[in-house]
């Protein structure tokens, strides 16, 4: 199309004028990728800080069980896989079974010993190994790995018992029967899940260990669903739950309100955000592109006196804008996007300097953390693609009244 090689030839008569303006929209555009990667970063820390270390993405348990746990609540995982079939669901990374208990801690020498109590949580360590990541959160000594009477405690819980790995704990509680439940256990490792409030109460144990102690046979309270996307909880749960009807499934915005709140607005504040930057770089480029009209005005008068019409006189200035923003759209998403992709697999952690935040049940890493996906590489190209043509318009609907002689009298 001659209208648009016409275009692409006028941007480079003034080659300052239009390096400046696209440096201005690259720049633009690769921060507005690199601002929103960084957001859904923090999003994702958000999620997977609550999600995948021991709630997991969906929680399959007995009805009233999440909002008042009970030992006599529990059920064979088996109960459940029975009654939803054999029918696949997609998205499905696994399944990890809890039990989940109440008892009382002590350790030290008996005329020191010191006692509190504790949420104890029965563990299968293969399977966790596979999809949670609690063993990265130990600190001290190691995760555990199977043997006979090995706990692990959370760091809040473990500074409380003035216990270190290697130390003898001592676990008083009631089974399901009602009988005494004790045992002497040995410290194998403490962890931090960066909750201090959960971390004062936590203890693992290997969920065979806890089943013969709480006399639960081979019952456990909950299932653990863990996905290849935590956004689509809310879809598997609902297609699970149609599936049965003696047990509850919830999805972990139920579980975290706080954090399912901020997935209501994100959007919102994605295209907050690009208004915040698009408005000041469209006053910029507006100036640019009318000075530049101003300037031609003689040119466009003499264009209009032999022979070109005043809608192709206006796609010329249309298509001139378009181009610019086109190509500075696709090297800022490239930049914007190599940055994201870095920091999404070489993270800088920045907790040596910042402590890390706690809020909605989860924590907040402070990290340079960014996550790439296609609204925040598609979402700034397309805006910059309308706000090009946006700019442009004014210049153009006056070509379209444009009359010769006026524009060579101006001239």
């Amino acid at each position: 199309m001659i209208i648009l090689r016409i275009a692409y030839r006028n941007l480079w008569r003034n080659k300052r004028r239009t390096q400046l303006t696209m440096i201005a929209m690259v720049f633009a555009c690769s921060l507005l990728v690199f601002s929103l990667g960084y957001y859904d970063g923090i999003l994702w820390n958000l999620i997977n800080n609550a999600t995948e270390k021991e709630n997991g993405h969906i929680t399959i348990a007995r009805p009233g069980y999440v909002d008042a746990p009970s030992i006599n609540s529990n059920f064979l995982p088996e109960a459940f896989f029975d009654e939803i079939g054999k029918e696949p669901i997609n998205n499905i990374k696994g399944y990890c079974s809890r039990v989940t208990t109440f008892a009382l801690l002590s350790s030290g020498p008996e005329s020191k010993s010191q006692t509190q109590p504790s949420e104890i949580m029965g563990i299968d360590p293969v399977a966790e190994s596979k999809l949670s990541k609690l063993a990265d959160c130990v600190v001290e000594g190691s995760f555990i790995k199977g043997n006979e009477r090995e706990i692990v405690l959370g760091r809040g819980l473990a500074r409380r018992l003035k216990a270190k790995p290697g130390d003898e704990i001592i676990l008083v509680s009631n089974g399901a029967d009602g009988s005494i439940a004790s045992e002497i256990l040995i410290l194998a490792g403490i962890i931090d899940t960066g909750e201090e409030l959960r971390d004062s109460s936590l203890a693992i144990m290997n969920i065979r260990e806890v089943q013969q102690l709480f006399v639960l046979g081979e019952n456990v309270h909950s299932l653990r669903i863990f996905l290849e996307d935590p956004l689509s909880a809310k879809e598997v749960a609902k297609r699970l739950q149609k599936r049965t009807k003696s047990f509850e499934v919830t999805p972990w915005h139920s579980i975290f309100p706080q954090i399912s709140s901020v997935l209501g607005i994100w959007f919102g504040m994605q295209l907050f955000t690009m208004a915040i930057y698009y408005a000041a770089l469209a006053m910029i480029t507006f100036n640019t592109m009318y000075m530049a009209f101003l300037e031609r005005m003689h040119e466009f008068g003499v264009m209009r006196a032999i022979g070109l019409s005043r809608l192709k006189l206006s796609l010329l200035i249309l298509f001139e804008s378009f181009i610019i923003a086109g190509i500075s759209g696709l090297i800022g998403i490239t930049i914007g996007t190599a940055a994201n992709y870095l920091l999404y697999y070489h993270p800088i952690d920045l907790s040596h300097w910042f402590d890390n935040l706690s809020w909605g049940g989860s924590f907040i890493k402070i990290q340079l953390f960014c996550v790439p996906g296609w609204s925040t590489t598609m979402m700034p190209f397309l805006a910059i693609l309308v706000l090009g043509i946006l700019v442009a318009a004014f210049p153009a609907f006056r070509l379209l009244r444009l009359k010769p002689v006026e524009a060579l009298r101006e001239a």
